[in-house]
């Protein structure tokens, strides 16, 4: 009875594993901040320098909050998950839990809990964030574009006289595939669209916390902004799309189902 416990608990534990990974690998960058909510500078104890050197020893693409956003992250916000610690210690023993939350604050990851009983913060702090780490070493993360998948080679032994017209069976729909494949139009390069708001669209930011909301005349939620990390550069909420100052002014990036980028002016202020 103990030994089927124990093997119903490896076998979730492994599940949980392989589902956190799964989850990861659709991800292409993490974005570190440049403090934590329980720090009162930048890089206190060095804990978002060794936090970004860690991700990247897992095979992350880490970028801090302030850092040059790469053009595929600009597109699509969504590419990116955001890392917190949260700070979970007592008076005896610093704890220290990662989370990964991606561009609509949902926590998509959250690791085991790193623990130390050191009394100097710097030490303790170091130890317990490297512990919290260990997480990540079973994901064996990889980045995998959406719609990407591994396939998996099942070898079967065919007997000799039926290899030959399987063969024939297979270069036929080769062939087909390729002439298919062909036939295909080459998907265009991305084209931007400015185009400027009606000056009778004008939309009032409201806060919520670091976050926005953009209401029209009839104070109805237009937009919902999210924080990215970056200063002046927000996701929308349910949608593939960014806001950012560009030129002074701010502007909204969205992405079409026809794979184009359309640019427009908000005509806002906050």
């Amino acid at each position: 009875m103990i030994k089927k416990i124990c093997l119903l608990f490896v076998l979730y534990f492994t599940f949980q594993s392989s589902f956190a990974q799964s989850e990861l690998d659709a991800f292409k960058y993490v974005i570190v901040p440049n403090s934590f909510d329980f720090t009162i500078e930048p890089d206190q104890y060095q804990l978002n320098t060794l936090s970004k050197f860690l991700f990247q020893k897992e095979g992350f693409e880490v970028l801090m909050a302030d850092d040059a956003l790469p053009e595929d992250l600009i597109n699509n916000g969504c590419l990116a998950l955001w890392a917190d610690v949260r700070n979970e210690s007592n008076m005896f023993v610093t704890k220290f839990v990662i989370e990964l939350k991606n561009c609509r604050k949902q926590v998509v990851y959250t690791s085991g809990m790193g623990q130390s009983r050191e009394k100097k913060y710097k030490v303790a702090y170091n130890l317990a964030l490297r512990q919290a780490f260990e997480s990540f070493k079973t994901l064996n993360y990889s980045y995998k574009p959406e719609g990407i998948t591994e396939t998996q080679v099942v070898v079967m032994e065919v007997p000799a006289a039926e290899m030959k017209p399987r063969i024939e069976d297979v270069k036929t729909e080769v062939e087909a595939v390729e002439a298919e494949t062909n036939s295909v139009p080459k998907p265009s390069k991305v084209s931007i669209t400015e185009i400027k708001t009606d000056n009778s669209q004008v939309l009032k930011a409201k806060a919520n916390g670091s976050d926005y909301e953009l209401l029209n005349a009839n104070s109805e939620i237009v937009y919902t902004l999210l924080f990215s990390g970056k200063e002046e550069f927000y996701m929308v909420k349910d949608m593939q799309a960014t806001v950012y100052k560009k030129d002074g002014s701010w502007v909204i990036a969205k992405k079409l189902a026809d794979g184009t980028l359309k640019v427009e002016k908000l005509n806002t202020n906050f």
